[in-house]
Formats: C-alpha cells, structure tokens, sequence
C-alpha cells in the first residue's frame, strides 16, 4: 500500500521579531500564499488524515492558513502534532519524527523550513520520480511551496531514494 507524503515550507514571514527565529509570524502575502496552497491541495485530494507542524509560529500559522482553505473537510486536522524536530531536527530530525506516526494515515503533511523541506524531499525521491522536478527541490523550495511524495509501505520503514516524487507546487495569492 502507498501513501501521499505532502511537505510543505512554511509561507513568507517578516524577516525578524525581537523575540528571536522562532517567534517570526507571516506577512500578510504570506496567509494569502498559505490560504491558495491549501486550496491547491484541497483540489488534489490531498486533505490530511495526520499534519507534523513545526513549533515555529510562521509554520503554526501556515498550517492555520492551510487548514481554513480546506474547508469543513479538514482530514486529520484532530490528529495535528507539534513537532520541535520539524524546526530544528535537520532532515533526520523529520525522517525520524515521520517514521513514528504510527496510525497509518493515507496522508500525512509535514509543515516546517528550508532548506529541510527540499532535502527531505530530494533525499526521498527515488528512480521513479520526474528528473524535472527532482532538479526543481534540489534548488530548494519557496515559501509556500508543497512536494508531494508517493511512499511506498509503512511510516515505520520510509527509506530514502524509495519514493516517487509526483509534483511541486508554489502557492501565490494575486499580487505577488
């Protein structure tokens, strides 16, 4: 059985808060740019049946401005973690957090940071994977940008080079 890996960067956030990286919150282009990739996802059938977010407020927010997009039909958004890993864990750090979901979910977004997101997604994509888009995550990903993964078999036993990378999407409201 596969399942749909969606990873998302968080959207555009202001450049600086007094209270350090982790308090940074979106611009207000940033909900926007949120809000249409969450519609795209929505259009793709790609609602979550479990969401790893990380503590960050800009990718808190994000995943706000992404759940308000899907609608009533949210997925999983009852199975949402906050995970400290997802900010500052590295690739590992979100492989690792990935392989403990533990309930199978069909699917499961990851909302964190680059450069992890781009190289969690070029660490997965394996042979089966468009060379183009695996060129585009190697450049690494823009804010409010989504790679969605075809994994084959259990969370508990994700490798890398095993999945099939099947699009990338960049979420920009008008006006920007």
């Amino acid at each position: 059985m596969s399942h749909r890996l969606v990873l998302v960067r968080h959207a555009q956030a202001v450049d600086a808060d007094p209270r350090g990286d982790h308090e940074r919150v979106l611009t207000a282009q940033g909900r926007a740019d949120a809000t249409e990739l969450g519609r795209w996802l929505a259009q793709q059938g790609l609602r979550p049946h479990h969401v790893l977010v990380s503590t960050a407020e800009r990718a808190q927010q994000t995943w706000d401005a992404l759940r308000r997009a899907l609608g009533e039909d949210t997925g999983g958004a009852d199975r949402v973690w906050p995970e400290r890993r997802v900010y500052d864990g590295g690739t590992d750090g979100v492989l690792a957090a990935i392989r403990e979901v533990s309930d199978a979910p069909e699917v499961l977004w990851v909302v964190g940071h680059e450069p992890v997101m781009s190289g969690a997604a070029g660490d997965l994509a394996g042979p089966r994977s468009a060379g183009g888009l695996v060129h585009q995550v190697t450049r690494g990903f823009p804010t409010a940008t989504a790679a969605v993964l075809e994994v084959p078999g259990e969370w508990a036993e994700l490798h890398t080079g095993e999945s099939r990378l099947l699009a990338l999407h960049t979420g920009r409201a008008e006006g920007h």
